[in-house]
């Protein structure tokens, strides 16, 4: 780890053209944001997710950039393209940042890949393991430790942060560490503005919290609290239609529920479920121009639906995420091989548990 460090901070203190890719949720934006505290130049790239589009690749020849960081993305995923991208761009380093379940060490002589994953199977967000690396840097991140507990909130980390909630409850006795604390508003009216506005949002989410200095000056912002009142109310029609509307297996204990929004809350409605019904493994569908969006929970943890949705799509789409928390894109001419696909992988857990 420390020779890891090491090669980190040679990647970050970098001169020239430097990228940060993040992800589009909470704990994303918070590990871009703690990072940029400390090295602004880095420009910010917004992603929905770890894959490296042919449209994507191509800016990148085109900009050559000395120095590429990326945030709570699982770009491991796509390290066949990344080895082309490191030949075709020999002077090209390459750090990543992660906490999703790996496929692959990266680490090389031009890539450092720090993720908690590769060792154990320990939950640890992005924005705690970018906190603790900018301290080990010699930092002074601990004034930040706010935004870390605003990603392990997102994250729903509870159990394996506790360290890190417990100190932000001794540091911020006003703001508190719950779903329903004032940090836990936070948290979601940071994910508000993705859900709003994709990156756009997330990118003025980047801009207001890399130049605030506190929880307090955070949670005053008139657009952070905009976006969050404005899907609240959504969010609460779709839950509370989830009874009437939800597809029930119950022999698997599962649901399939298909809303129509023209907000991307997905996550936001099968993460509220998934608390309403911890036993349960819930999928939340929506249809997004000709792709259907799949948000996968599963609180019990008895399904792993990191290995569930990777099956699932294999061939057809994209997916992957957590044990406990997954996602999918899918073709809609698609869609019935996939629920198929998904429904026989299903039975295939529940009958060996």
């Amino acid at each position: 780890m420390e020779a890891d460090i090491g090669k980190l901070g040679k990647i970050l203190e970098s001169d020239g053209k430097k990228m940060l890719f993040y992800h589009t949720d909470t704990d994303g934006i918070c590990s871009a944001s703690i990072l940029l505290k400390f090295y602004p130049e880095f420009e910010t790239y917004p992603l929905e997710g770890p894959i490296l589009s042919n449209r994507l690749l191509s800016h990148l020849k085109e900009a050559k950039p000395e120095v590429i960081v990326a945030v709570d993305l699982p770009l491991d995923q796509e390290a066949e393209k990344l080895e082309r991208l490191l030949r075709d761009m020999p002077d090209m380093r390459i750090a990543v940042i992660d906490h999703h379940i790996a496929e692959k060490d990266m680490n090389s002589d031009r890539v450092v890949h720090i993720n908690p994953r590769l060792d154990s199977e320990a939950y640890i967000p992005a924005s705690v393991i970018v906190y603790k690396l900018m301290k080990q840097l010699k930092h002074d991140a601990d004034q930040y430790l706010w935004l870390a507990a605003i990603g392990v909130i997102g994250d729903h980390a509870f159990e394996d942060c506790s360290d890190i909630l417990r100190e932000a409850e001794k540091r911020y006795p006003d703001a508190g560490t719950g779903e329903d604390s004032k940090l836990g508003l936070l948290s979601k009216q940071i994910m508000a503005t993705v859900i709003c506005h994709g990156t756009k949002g997330a990118e003025k989410s980047i801009g207001h919290l890399r130049s605030t200095e506190s929880w307090e000056e955070a949670l005053s912002n008139r657009y952070l609290g905009s976006c969050h009142k404005k899907i609240e109310s959504e969010i609460r029609e779709k839950v509370s239609a989830f009874a009437k509307k939800a597809r029930e297996f119950q022999n698997l204990d599962m649901y399939i529920y298909r809303i129509d929004s023209s907000l991307s809350i997905t996550s936001s409605v099968s993460t509220i479920l998934a608390d309403l019904h911890p036993e349960s493994v819930i999928f939340v569908v929506k249809k997004s121009k000709q792709m259907m969006k799949v948000s996968g929970r599963c609180q019990k943890g008895d399904i792993n639906l990191n290995d569930a949705l990777k099956r699932a799509v294999r061939g057809i789409g994209s997916g992957g995420g957590h044990v406990k928390a997954a996602g999918a894109v899918v073709p809609v001419k698609d869609w019935p091989e996939f629920e198929r696909r998904l429904i026989r992988i299903v039975e295939e857990s529940r009958s060996s548990s």
